[in-house]
């Protein structure tokens, strides 16, 4: 005759079968899911390229150590010349740490910013990434809306032609703050700073 299992005993047992399935659906999903999202960060980074420096036409992944740190950034080539440098910098905003890929010329003249990632609080500090769009109701209808395929945010454009360090005006720089969101402005500045300090003591 059988004897039952003890109580004490099934609800473990249940909680260890129920974490395996558990386990290998999260593994499942992992693998599906993993290429998909290396795609989607290459495309972004890919697309950020373009913006940052425009005039290239090739990249190649540098890794240099300054200061006891592994720093990796893009040299830049037209036509096989080097004309620039792209490289990624962060800084603490108001209530996210943003992340900006910047490019510059071989004289270390911004090119182009992108801001990669920002958590900023919304209608303000996420103001980083409005695009200063003319598109209206009316111009959507009447089929007269501007071509803005090329549109890029104002606050970012703002940095083209600069040479950092860069700061806002209320600092005495010559970037235009955004409205109630100084500190993520200043933010966006500073890693742009962070971004070409490092490309600076790289190639230097």
């Amino acid at each position: 005759m059988s004897q039952k299992m003890p109580e004490w005993l099934k609800f473990p047992i249940v909680l260890v079968i129920v974490a395996l399935i558990s386990a290998a659906s999260l593994a499942a999903l992992y693998s599906v899911t993993k290429p998909k999202k290396e795609a989607m960060q290459k495309a972004l980074v890919e697309e950020a390229l373009k913006v940052v420096m425009p005039d290239a036409d090739s990249f190649e992944e540098v890794t240099k150590d300054i200061g006891g740190e592994k720093f990796s950034f893009r040299v830049a080539r037209k036509g096989g010349e080097t004309i620039g440098y792209v490289a990624t910098g962060a800084a603490s905003g108001y209530s996210s740490i943003l992340q900006v890929m910047a490019g510059v010329d071989t004289n270390f003249v911004i090119k182009g910013v992108k801001v990669l990632y920002q958590k900023e609080t919304p209608g303000l500090g996420d103001k980083v990434e409005e695009l200063d769009s003319k598109k209206t109701w009316g111009t959507v209808i009447t089929g007269t809306s501007p071509d803005e395929s090329g549109l890029r945010p104002w606050f970012q454009a703002q940095f083209d032609g600069k040479q950092a360090p860069v700061s806002v005006n209320k600092d005495g720089g010559a970037i235009d703050a955004i409205t109630g969101a100084t500190i993520s402005s200043r933010a966006v500045c500073n890693a742009v700073n962070d971004a070409v300090d490092k490309i600076k003591k790289a190639v230097d």
